[in-house]
């Protein structure tokens, strides 16, 4: 059964991890050049310890479309971003604010950070983040995106698209994409074993996805890439 999305924005409500605190400008001083995207905060109702991997998935999407963004925008690569967290036990709560935000913000030498939570209710889904500029902890955007879960990939572009207008960079055309959260789980499990050091077994799963929606080639040639 099809949850209202009134329902499920009710819900999403109450998350006030993604609310900018009062007070705090959401006008950008001047221009970020450096970002990175934290993982993201898995708030799912319905069967939720399986969206587990989508907590990486999620956030290596972002950085996959932001990097495409052209030279005026740096994005840090996953890789150095899953090694400072692992460093400083940043990421043990599976849960970020935003002074831990700003804090990994610093060690990795962005001038911004995005970091948000993900919503699965019944056959929806909702998509929140913030960014934080980091050299004074205001919140220069908080956005939301509601949808279906057939349209996963498109609700990921739309939230890409805007944390790009909050950052004043323009995305790269993407191919449309077919596939739901079934491909985006397959991307995440993927990228999963790979964190765990299982190659053959994320390839396998990369190739599962690609088959389900040919419009992730360019995320896994993203995550490949970065390992030659």
């Amino acid at each position: 059964m099809r949850i209202p999305a009134p329902t499920l924005t009710a819900l999403a409500a109450l998350l006030l991890l993604l609310v900018c605190a009062p007070g705090r400008a959401a006008a950008q001083d001047s221009a970020v050049t450096t970002l990175a995207v934290l993982p993201f905060e898995n708030n799912s109702v319905t069967d939720a310890k399986s969206y587990d991997p989508l907590t990486q998935g999620l956030a290596a999407m972002l950085i996959t479309d932001l990097k495409m963004a052209g030279t005026s925008l740096k994005v840090i690569e996953r890789a150095q971003i899953a090694a400072l967290l692992k460093e400083v036990a940043l990421g043990q709560t599976g849960m970020v604010d935003a002074a831990t935000a700003v804090r990994a913000g610093k060690l990795l030498g962005a001038q911004s950070i995005a970091f948000g939570a993900f919503m699965v209710l019944g056959s929806d889904v909702r998509l929140d983040a913030r960014i934080i500029k980091v050299e004074t902890s205001e919140c220069m955007q908080a956005s939301s995106i509601s949808g279906s879960k057939s349209d996963f990939m498109k609700l990921e572009r739309q939230l890409a698209e805007k944390i790009a207008a909050a950052l004043k960079v323009t995305l790269a055309a993407a191919p449309p994409a077919r596939g739901g959260m079934d491909a985006a789980m397959l991307y995440s499990r993927g990228l999963e074993a790979l964190d765990k050091g299982n190659r053959a077994e994320a390839e396998k799963l990369f190739a599962e996805t690609v088959a389900a929606d040919p419009a992730y080639k360019r995320q896994v040639d993203g995550i490949m890439g970065a390992l030659k």
